[in-house]
């Protein structure tokens, strides 16, 4: 079924293939406008080399010849066409210079710019646009093709020069002898069809064979990061995942083999057609050069025009074909970078509040993509400026997707979300994030930074002040273990790096408190903040929170009922509904679901 979907989808008409080439154009403009320019400018010329090369060659050997055999024509006189020659040699050699110059250059530059443009792209998108597994699909192939780029963009300047070199070739050959060019252009079109079919197999391959390459890339990821490495050693994990890979890469590569060893033998086959066709041409200018109706000079210049006009026709051709089939990959690519996100940005600018601003959700429903379940239930839930709020419940209740929608990572399918009476979607979205905190309890570790980079990632939109820094390390006890670091503040995260230090799980957690604590946002929400903590560093840290965030509103969620019992109101939800709420006094009266867990929590602690 797959297959047949990617047949449909691979389909391209010459328009859209104008258009792809046009837009790779302007892709490698964008990297660089005057290298684009110059290198496009200098494929026309080289297109010229051979064939100037070839007269100016075949008007010396005439007049070598005369100087050799006529005893009245002087040496001298041969004199211009050598300076000629010599000038014509040096002026491509720079233009040869240059263009290998612009050519490293630029892919230098799609090297790093191409993917920094896409993740800067795929950024905009959305969590919910980049969740949807077509986009997944398209963005791991975009991310294999966008590095060859300028690769793409030179098969479009080498095409012109192929051109260019074709076109004045094929000038000589029509006025000297046009049925051959004729019969050329007649043997090569059963190598141009052989190319495109083998060309659109391997890319059918590739399409097919997508989501398989994500596993192995990740399976690839698994086995060489650190990280992963000590349960892969102790649980040896690492011969099942190796033979998992090497089997879906022995099977990926004999597979494509065997698509290029027939599409070689194929090429090998029709190729000779053409070298056939143009001995007939080269009969001809013979049989003209003994009836000495042509020059030596001639007769080479136009073998060598001859030469020229296959050898380009040969290589336009394929070129084309190659690039054709390219631009079905470079269409996936444009679609991306053409990409809008799911949910579309707000135009209500909201300032940072000095107070947070009221939240309500109203009858709010959601499921995420390509699921029927849904997630959160018709959910009405009021927050106050400045109150403490925790949500608990069983893990799937729906406590994490809650601050996802609160976020607008996700778009709510039935219902709304408020902020001060006004629509969550009417909100521009990072005028929203000023006023929001969020500690995920998948908090990222910045390991190649320093440990003031990654408590200043916090509120990296502001200068950095180290003594906001060094206070919000202290709120998070990461002044606990700063004095244990070589390099204090300026120590880099991870032992990967010379003189670095990496942390403990429990330590970075802390860390990530401390970026938490150095944003100061109105409104923040801790999700499960304190999975890796020690219960002594816990309760150090929550005994603090809600005075560090007096007058802010603060929304926990949390396993951990010594992190919640001191909330304004506790929240219990349940397959994405709220099924009780009070205080912890008021929920411990009620012997409901709260009291319940509470009592087997506690017992656990005894």
């Amino acid at each position: 079924m797959e297959q047949n979907i990617n047949d449909k989808k691979e389909k391209l008409s010459f328009r859209q293939f104008l258009n792809v080439v046009w837009w790779l154009i302007g892709f490698n403009f964008k990297m660089s406008p005057s290298g684009t320019v110059l290198y496009t400018l200098i494929s026309i010329f080289t297109g010229l080399d051979s064939l100037i090369g070839a007269y100016i060659f075949a008007k010396l050997l005439d007049g070598i010849i005369k100087t050799a055999t006529n005893s009245v024509a002087k040496p001298t006189e041969i004199i211009p066409l050598l300076i000629l020659y010599l000038v014509y040699k040096l002026t491509f050699l720079a233009l040869g210079s240059v263009y290998n110059y612009l050519a490293n250059k630029m892919s230098y530059l799609a090297d790093f710019k191409s993917i920094q443009f896409l993740t800067d792209h795929i950024h905009s998108l959305g969590i919910q646009t980049l969740e949807n597994p077509e986009v997944a699909n398209k963005i791991q192939r975009t991310k294999e093709t966008i590095r060859m780029v300028f690769r793409d963009f030179d098969g479009v300047a080498f095409f012109i020069t192929r051109l260019t070199a074709l076109l004045l070739s094929s000038f000589v050959i029509l006025k000297t002898m046009p049925i051959i060019l004729i019969l050329i252009f007649a043997s090569m079109l059963p190598k141009l069809i052989s190319n495109r079919i083998y060309m659109r197999k391997s890319w059918q391959y590739i399409r097919a064979t997508t989501e398989e390459r994500r596993v192995a890339n990740m399976i690839n990821t698994s086995l060489s990061e650190s990280s992963n490495l000590q349960e892969i050693t102790i649980a040896s994990v690492f011969r099942y995942l190796h033979d998992k890979y090497k089997t879906f890469i022995d099977k990926y590569i004999k597979e494509n083999m065997v698509i290029i060893k027939k599409w070689n033998f194929s090429g090998f086959m029709l190729g000779s057609l053409t070298e056939i066709t143009s001995i007939f041409g080269y009969f001809n200018i013979l049989k003209n050069l003994f009836n000495k109706l042509i020059s030596v000079g001639d007769a080479t210049f136009q073998m060598r025009s001859l030469d020229i006009f296959t050898d380009n026709l040969s290589r336009a051709t394929t070129n084309f074909v190659s690039l054709f089939e390219r631009s079905i990959r470079l269409k996936e690519a444009k679609e991306v970078f053409s990409m809008k996100p799911m949910i579309e940005d707000g135009h209500i600018e909201l300032e940072k509040c000095e107070t947070a601003p009221e939240i309500k959700f109203s009858r709010v429903s959601f499921k995420y993509l390509n699921t029927d379940d849904y997630v959160i239930k018709n959910l009405s839930l009021d927050i106050k400026p400045g109150e403490k709020i925790a949500i608990v419940g069983e893990n799937g209740a729906g406590k994490t997707t809650l601050v996802k929608l609160l976020s607008r990572f996700y778009k709510v399918d039935k219902g709304n979300i408020f902020l001060n009476d006004k629509n969550i979607n009417d909100i521009k979205i990072d005028s929203w994030y000023k006023n929001l905190g969020v500690l995920f309890q998948d908090y990222n570790t910045y390991s190649y930074l320093t440990l003031k980079e990654n408590i200043y990632l916090g509120e990296s939109g502001e200068v950095l002040d180290m003594e906001k820094i060094k206070l919000a390390a202290k709120k998070a006890d990461v002044d606990s273990f700063v004095g244990d670091y070589k390099h204090g503040y300026e120590q880099v995260l991870s032992e990967k790096f010379k003189g670095g230090k990496r942390p403990s799980t429990g330590q970075w957690q802390k860390i990530a408190i401390a970026r938490f604590f150095y944003r100061d946002s109105p409104v923040v929400v801790f999700d499960e903040p304190t999975a890796s903590i020690d219960a002594v560093s816990e309760s150090r840290i929550f005994s603090q929170i809600y005075d560090l965030f007096k007058g802010k509103t603060v929304i926990i969620i949390s396993h951990r009922f010594s992190t919640v019992r001191n909330a304004d109101r506790i929240y219990v939800l349940d397959k994405g509904q709220i099924v009780e709420k009070g205080t912890h006094g008021e929920l411990m009266k009620k012997k409901g679901r709260y009291a319940k867990a509470f009592k087997v929590q506690a017992e656990g602690y005894q």
